[in-house]
């Protein structure tokens, strides 16, 4: 096994330059803000906090949660994991790192340094060191293999050997039902982004409103808001969740859903101001309940008929029973055989259909559990250890209805199908029957039977008169009779009077 020093320096340097500058540049913001904080609100400097604040934002963006006091914070900034993840792509791809050398060393670094940064925080992890590394090893993994995959070539040989393994309608069931797995994901998602950008829009006066309670200055409230935009994907993804039915809450202290807004002594957070009042009519909360349904509908449909999916048609059944005047010998068979096809790889389409529908249910269900995992947590003790959705409930309401969307565009495209193939298979059919009694009439016209032979030669014996029987010519000859000679060489007519010649 040849070593490649020059893939190990890549990796270690890949981990450091993305620590690097994501650590100091959040670290330069913590400085900024809390400078500005204690400069309009009065007080101690608060400058000195911001490298432990920063080491201990930077473990919370990797899942590390913390506490200080009374403070207890568990909720992931998935805005901030984004960038992080987008980061150490960016740089692997920069410096070539694809192959397990440059992971080893580059994941061996990631970890040490974040247990570097573990020791230094202030305040209390809530993870061991070994938990640390663990996260932390994790989120580097997600970013290397997102750039290294796609470059080592590894993925090109792993398609290869799958098509070879597999059979066509396997894999367009496969691939068909990851698509629309992750389709769904990214309409639920986007729906969220919706949802969430008109709490915005709607609940912006109150949030100002509650800046102004506060006593916050201009500077504290455009920093404040830019440090909440950290935790938008999880307002997102809470707005899912909403959206569908369900409810999240912020710990004991408030539920918000479709048909309550309850929030009883809520801390001052000026975010808190944009959460969303319930939904008064009921039309419009039966719509907004059945927004996965019909996403599910429209994109299980749009699976079946287009040719990039199963590209589903009607069976076309006139050929294959014929029409007597078009279809003769061995085209005829020809035609029956290739209908006959035609129907097998319908039944084949459907099955595959129905399999790739179970598959996008499933990734459905586990991406969405996985999301509304790493959006929950906690803002502190006792009545607000629990922040976010129930899992389960919210689960289900995401991806039953998108599920039952998948297979009633299935069932109906299925009904349709066999409606028109019957009804079809039936005027074939009889267009068939029909044929056949025409040409029977045919045949009986062209050609009488012997009893009308014998009916039609009676009526003519009746008459007198042969109808229709050929006229007969005798042709009657006479022999010329010899001639007999005398001894003189002379002629004598045998027959009748004649004159002699002397």
């Amino acid at each position: 096994m040849r070593i490649r020093p020059r893939q190990w320096l890549n990796g270690a340097g890949a981990a450091l330059a993305s620590i690097a500058i994501y650590s100091i540049s959040l670290g330069f913001f913590m400085a900024l803000m809390l400078l500005v904080i204690s400069m309009e609100e009065g007080g101690d400097n608060l400058s000195q906090l911001s490298i432990p604040l920063g080491e201990a934002i930077v473990l919370l963006s990797q899942g590390v949660g913390f506490q200080a006091g009374a403070i207890k914070l568990t909720i992931i900034p998935l805005l901030l994991t984004i960038l992080l993840i987008a980061l150490i792509r960016s740089l692997t791809l920069r410096l070539g790192c694809s192959s397990w050398e440059a992971y080893i060393a580059g994941a061996v670094s990631w970890m040490v340094l974040n247990a570097i940064l573990a020791q230094g925080v202030t305040v209390g992890l809530l993870d061991s060191l070994w938990l640390v590394c663990l996260k932390t090893l994790l989120v580097f993994t997600v970013g290397f293999v997102g750039a290294a995959l796609p470059a080592s070539g590894a993925w090109g040989r792993f398609v290869t050997v799958f098509r070879a393994h597999t059979s066509a309608p396997l894999r367009t069931a496969l691939s068909t039902g990851a698509f629309i797995g992750g389709a769904l994901i990214a309409c639920y998602m986007l729906a969220g982004v919706i949802v969430a950008i008109v709490w915005v829009v709607r609940g912006h006066g109150a949030m100002l409103h509650l800046f102004d309670l506060t006593g916050m200055q201009s500077g504290s409230k455009i920093l404040t808001t830019i440090c909440s935009l950290a935790w938008l994907p999880n307002l997102c993804i809470w707005a899912i969740a909403w959206l569908f039915g369900s409810s999240f809450f912020i710990g004991d202290l408030a539920t918000f859903n479709l048909w309550t807004g309850r929030a009883v002594g809520l801390p001052p957070l000026p975010v808190f101001a944009l959460l969303p009042e319930p939904v008064a009519n009921a039309t419009w909360r039966i719509v907004l309940m059945s927004i996965p349904l019909a996403l599910g509908f429209i994109i299980g449909a749009l699976a079946l008929v287009l040719r990039r999916g199963f590209a589903i048609r009607f069976i076309d059944m006139d050929d294959a029973h014929g029409d007597a005047e078009r279809i003769e010998g061995e085209q005829n068979e020809q035609k029956q055989d290739d209908n006959g096809h035609d129907l097998r790889s319908t039944i084949v389409r459907f099955a595959c259909a129905a399999g790739s529908f179970c598959l996008a249910s499933v990734i459905v269900a586990l991406g969405m559990t996985l999301l509304f995992l790493l959006s929950n947590g906690a803002l502190g003790h006792q009545r607000l250890a629990r922040v976010g959705v129930d899992v389960a409930a919210s689960t289900q309401s995401a991806s039953r209805p998108g599920a039952l969307g998948l297979f009633a565009a299935w069932l109906i495209m299925l009904i349709v199908v066999s409606g028109v193939f019957a009804a079809r298979t039936a005027l074939a059919r009889r267009r068939t029957r029909l044929a056949a009694v025409g040409e029977a009439a045919d045949d009986a016209g062209a050609a009488p039977t012997s009893s009308d032979s014998d009916s039609v030669d009676d009526d003519a014996s009746d008459n007198g008169t042969t109808a229709d029987a050929p006229s007969t010519r005798v042709i009657s000859s006479m022999t010329k009779p010899k001639e007999d000679h005398d001894d003189d060489n002379t002629s004598t007519d045998t027959t009748g009077s004649g004159i002699r010649l002397p």
